[in-house]
């Protein structure tokens, strides 16, 4: 239940990039993000620790998110979280390795697992 209230609604992509922005304003990044088959996009947000770093990218292919993976992975940044839709559309949020343990302690607040296993 908590999980369902923590995510934002489901928005368009001509939305998406409008709402991170303004949360970007508040102090506000994305740790989670998933995509729907008809391309709809939500996030849930939070208040990163000073000096850590995400990468977010949403509805992506396999191949395009391989590729965004191995380059967060060369700059030692984690893959924090994954979201691969029913029609194969991945999210995925990167973060600095230091950030990392806290991160997911937010995520499991919120009933959100880490993407751990395809670090594996």
């Amino acid at each position: 239940m908590l999980r369902q209230h923590s995510l934002t609604r489901w928005m368009s992509r001509d939305l998406t990039q409008a709402a991170v922005d303004f949360c970007r304003n508040l102090g506000l990044l994305p740790i989670y993000c998933e995509c729907s088959a008809d391309h709809l996009t939500r996030y849930l947000f939070w208040s990163h620790p000073p000096g850590e770093l995400l990468e977010v990218r949403s509805g992506r292919s396999q191949d395009v998110f391989e590729k965004f993976d191995a380059a967060a992975r060369s700059r030692n940044s984690r893959l924090l979280t994954l979201h691969i839709s029913e029609g194969g559309l991945y999210s995925a949020v990167w973060i600095s390795a230091d950030g990392f343990e806290i991160a997911k302690l937010y995520l499991a607040a919120h009933g959100i697992t880490t993407a751990e296993s395809h670090d594996a």
